[in-house]
């Protein structure tokens, strides 16, 4: 072959590249066909510009190249962390990689796709491609980093997990973004030795009980790799927006009522087709966990059937019902909370009242609603005081973010998580 048919050829080569193409490789040379991409890339680059603008990451998708000319525009390669996203999607070639290219726009990464499809044949393919989002408009400055794509048809995740390995870059952290409906131990082993942070989504389960247990499983014995579920940073909204209503003592509840609370009911999205559900709302029941673990309840029992889940506890002498119940909705996602009401008893001038907060999302509308329907006023306000804590449904891409930028060792998460196992053992 010619030298002008190579060149045109390596040309051609890393223009697919950039571009976010995928490009079949050789299993075994995976590594160094990246190497000669990027050195083909560097040798392609054009002059250094004079400005010295800092380089900004903003959104965009493919990467743009100087029509004048066969070589690409000026590229700057970028990785912060090795991200492995586990999937045994059918889809996962198209929808994961869609969610890894959203999630570089912000964290630059070697981004490791390992999709695992179960067959009785052995089959091991791979296909690497870059993920550019341009930085600055006047010079044409990109950032890309690079994605990996390893597909495995066969039993077990063993033989991926050993191609993978390799290709995670020393000295950066590593996430493991396991994103399966199930979470196994067998399944998950084989990657965790690899890995400074495991990233799942209880969402997601199948098997709400399995799942919720063997997250529980994983905190026990990994106690130095924090754990982050993508539905536990869902409910930051419902979180905060309960504990303001407690923040002081005002309306529409206050730190009094706290030891009077006597009832607890969160509702949550059910799709038309889910009714007589007997996978446990994993949502609710964290949210559920939560409020118990703050406030140090006991639990007495617990009960789920037909979508219901009923619960007793104790604090101190004083006895609390709480139940999460399924709430017919096609605008919510399905298992997400949809209101939260809280029934206490509090002390007001002199003489105990009961006391209701209502907290709600109202379909359409960017905000959690609380209210308190109390025939008391505190500090001289008006009964039925509300508030509104604005809530924006958190993709997949957002809840990343969250978890790669403060890399969490949340021991509220992990509290939470030991009262829920203990829940779902009580209501079987």
């Amino acid at each position: 072959m010619s030298s002008s048919t190579d060149k045109r050829k390596s040309t051609i080569e890393t223009t697919n590249f950039l571009s976010g193409r995928l490009a079949q490789v050789d299993v075994e040379r995976i590594e160094r066909e990246l190497k000669d991409l990027w050195r083909a890339i560097d040798g392609a680059k054009p002059e250094p510009q004079s400005d010295h603008t800092p380089v900004m990451v903003t959104e965009g998708k493919d990467a743009v190249f100087n029509e004048s000319t066969t070589r690409p525009a000026n590229v700057m390669r970028a990785c912060t962390a090795n991200i492995i996203l586990f999937s045994e999607d059918t889809d996962a070639e198209v929808q994961a990689s869609q969610v890894l290219d959203e999630v570089a726009i912000r964290h630059p990464s070697r981004a490791i796709l390992a999709i695992s499809r179960r067959s009785a044949e052995q089959r091991l393919e791979a296909w690497v491609s870059a993920r550019c989002h341009m930085a600055d408009q006047k010079t044409l400055k990109q950032i890309c980093s690079e994605q990996i794509t390893v597909r495995y048809n066969g039993e077990g995740t063993r033989e991926l997990a050993s191609v993978v390995s390799p290709l995670v870059i020393h000295d950066l952290p590593v996430v493991l973004w396991w994103r399966a409906n199930r979470l196994d131990k067998g399944y998950l082993e084989p990657f965790s030795r690899l890995i400074d942070m495991l990233i799942v989504d209880s969402l997601r389960a199948a098997d709400a009980t399995g799942f919720i247990k063997e997250m529980s499983s994983f905190c026990a014995a990994n106690q130095r790799k924090p754990l982050f579920d993508l539905n536990w940073g869902r409910l930051i909204p419902w979180r905060r927006a309960i504990a303001d209503a407690f923040n002081d003592a005002a309306p529409p509840m206050s730190l009094p009522s706290l030891p009077g609370i006597s009832k607890v009911t969160i509702a949550y999205a059910q799709e038309e087709g889910d009714r007589g559900s007997s996978n446990i709302p994993v949502q609710p029941l964290l949210l559920l966990s939560w409020l118990q673990a703050r406030l140090q309840w006991e639990s007495k029992s617990a009960k789920f059937a037909g979508g219901r889940f009923s619960a007793q506890f104790a604090n101190g002498k004083k006895s609390i019902t709480a139940s999460i119940e399924p709430f017919t909705s096609d605008k919510l996602s399905g298992g997400s909370v949809s209101s939260v009401i809280i029934e206490a008893e509090t002390p007001c001038d002199g003489k105990m009242i009961a006391e209701r907060m209502i907290a709600e999302q109202r379909a359409g509308s960017p905000c959690i609603y609380v209210l308190n329907d109390s025939d008391c006023g505190t500090n001289g306000s008006e009964g039925g005081a509300s508030s509104a804590e604005n809530f924006v449904e958190l993709t997949e891409a957002r809840l990343m973010d969250f978890a790669m930028e403060s890399l969490p060792d949340d021991a509220v998460f992990r509290q939470t998580l030991e009262c829920t196992v203990k829940l779902v053992d009580a209501a079987k």
